[in-house]
């Protein structure tokens, strides 16, 4: 696991903060609640859930949607990827072509098993989809730095936006080396965890987008922090997510829409779940568009409330 975090351990943690957060005043607390929340180092996931819930209780409270209540939206809509899985080369292609045909214009392939096997597999759906499809890949760290070069410098025939993770997350300095090496865009993900992460890799250089991810980094308010660091720097940024519920979805969606160097999206977990835990909360059309709701708050709620 790319933080170290497991469900007991956050569950732990979110049992130790309940005489904290019960009977308190949100307006006159919160300051001090996240303070006492972000005392912890660990459990990001659990620190983003409890942020994330007082944020929102605190924007209700308010009369403010949760873009607002951070500083309003800048954007007028967001545009998501869509993941493709590591698969068979066949396989691939014809889940992009169905999810072409089903609207979506960015893929996000995952790579990462073989580099010529990777090679063969984009190159297949570039002869499949032609060049309106934008692509992004992600090797999920599978290559060492040698393979990294070897297989990068030959997608970049084939207009690839970005490559995600290319290399083992604590090869950070080869992350910088093979940025220098070649035209297509690097971003962080598994090397970029944290704010403490993230200031590592601005200082050195080492990658041209950072994938703030709200369950990595610990909660809305941080990636903020981590976004308006990367602008200052010059650095793009995606969001991205793993298989989360529409919460922290509609929680993500919200950063990306109030801060203009977030220009990477990739919000498509709720895809992938065939029965949503959730009401409300960010809407999808069909062609890859996300929504925000038109409510107080998050306006999502778990479906059994």
């Amino acid at each position: 696991d790319v933080t170290g975090e497991n469900l007991a351990g956050c569950l732990g943690f979110l049992n130790s903060l309940k005489d904290d957060l019960v009977g308190v005043d949100i307006p006159r607390d919160l300051n001090k609640l996240l303070r006492k929340i972000h005392r912890f180092r660990g459990f990001p996931a659990g620190r983003a859930a409890v942020e994330m819930a007082l944020l929102d209780l605190y924007a209700k409270i308010a009369g403010l949607s949760f873009a607002d209540l951070l500083g309003g939206s800048v954007k007028e809509s967001l545009e998501t990827d869509y993941t493709i899985s590591l698969q068979l080369v066949k396989d691939v292609v014809d889940e992009a072509l169905e999810i072409v045909t089903k609207g979506f214009r960015i893929l996000k392939v995952k790579l990462g098993d073989d580099p010529r096997r990777d090679l063969e597999r984009v190159k297949a759906l570039r002869d499949s989809l032609g060049y309106d499809i934008r692509i992004r890949v992600d090797a999920n760290q599978g290559w060492n730095p040698k393979q990294a070069i070897w297989i990068s410098k030959r997608l970049e025939k084939l207009e690839i936006e970005l490559i995600e993770q290319p290399v083992p997350y604590w090869c950070v300095d080869e992350l910088r080396m093979l940025r220098e090496s070649i035209e297509i865009p690097i971003a962080a993900d598994e090397s970029a965890k944290d704010l403490r992460d993230v200031l590592r890799l601005v200082k050195i250089g080492a990658v041209d987008v950072m994938n703030i991810k709200l369950m990595k980094c610990g909660g809305p308010l941080t990636a903020l922090r981590i976004s308006d660091l990367c602008e200052e720097a010059g650095v793009k940024c995606m969001i991205g997510c793993g298989l989360e519920t529409r919460i922290s979805i509609t929680a993500a969606a919200n950063i990306a829409y109030i801060r203009d160097n977030i220009t990477f999206i990739d919000l498509d977990s709720p895809l992938f779940i065939d029965k949503e835990p959730t009401i409300g909360g960010a809407v999808y059309r069909n062609d890859g568009k996300i929504e925000l709701p038109h409510e107080n708050g998050l306006g999502v709620k778990p479906a059994d409330y």
